[in-house]
This record gives structure tokens, sequence and C-alpha cells, in this order.
């Protein structure tokens, strides 16, 4: 499945994409992180596409403790 997602962001954009960018790792755990899109709308708000998403793996990766390393 593809999801495209409106992030309203509690940082800014740049920090929020040094992150975004640093996640690479987890978000191939759930889909083809090579097709991806993410772009900012605003500071404030990202816009992020991720295509061929597996929804089951999405699932428990949600449900997971954020790990802080």
């Amino acid at each position: 499945m593809d999801i495209h997602m409106i992030v309203k962001l509690k940082s800014s954009y740049e920090a929020w994409h040094e992150l975004f960018v640093k996640d690479a790792e987890t978000r191939s755990k759930i889909c083809n992180d090579s097709r991806k899109f993410f772009s900012n709308s605003s500071d404030t708000t990202a816009l992020v596409t991720l295509l061929n998403v597996d929804m089951e793996a999405m699932g428990a990766m949600m449900k997971a403790p954020i790990s802080t390393n």
C-alpha cells in the first residue's frame, strides 16, 4: 500500500529532516526506502509519501518501544 502523510512538526523542518534521513534503516524494514518522497510545505509541516508499505510490519513497528540510541 502507498501512504501519503501530512506531518505536523513540533520542531523546524530542518531538525525533522535530519532525523528523517537518519532513520532510513528503520523505514527500509517496512517499505522500499529508495522510493520515498518528502518535502516541506511550511517550516512546521512536512509531506511524506512512502510506496509499497508492508502494513503488517508498520503496525508492529508502531507498537514497539522507541529506541533512544
